[in-house]
């Protein structure tokens, strides 16, 4: 039986490398090693690879005078809220 090789961490690999990576540049450079994957593949490993935001001090801060300036953690949720209805 023939060695069975993971394109998935091919393509977790090369996204280390260069996370903002294209999945037509992922495509280019497995090809260039005679791996072939597609776009789809590609998408699927970035999704299930995706890095948690981390929250910083200073972003802590601004959403603290943005609660504040709206009138509370309640208010500033509720503007959240609308924002994302927009975007």
């Amino acid at each position: 039986m023939a060695k069975r090789r993971n394109k998935a961490a091919k393509i977790r690999a090369i996204l280390a490398d260069k996370p903002d990576a294209t999945a037509k540049e992922v495509i280019k450079t497995l090809a260039a090693q005679r791996v072939r994957v597609t776009a789809a593949q590609v998408y699927n490993v970035k999704s299930t690879t995706a890095k948690p935001k981390l929250v910083g001090y200073a972003s802590l801060i601004q959403a603290k005078k943005m609660a504040d300036a709206l009138g509370g953690v309640d208010q500033a949720r509720a503007a959240l809220n609308v924002l994302a209805r927009l975007a």
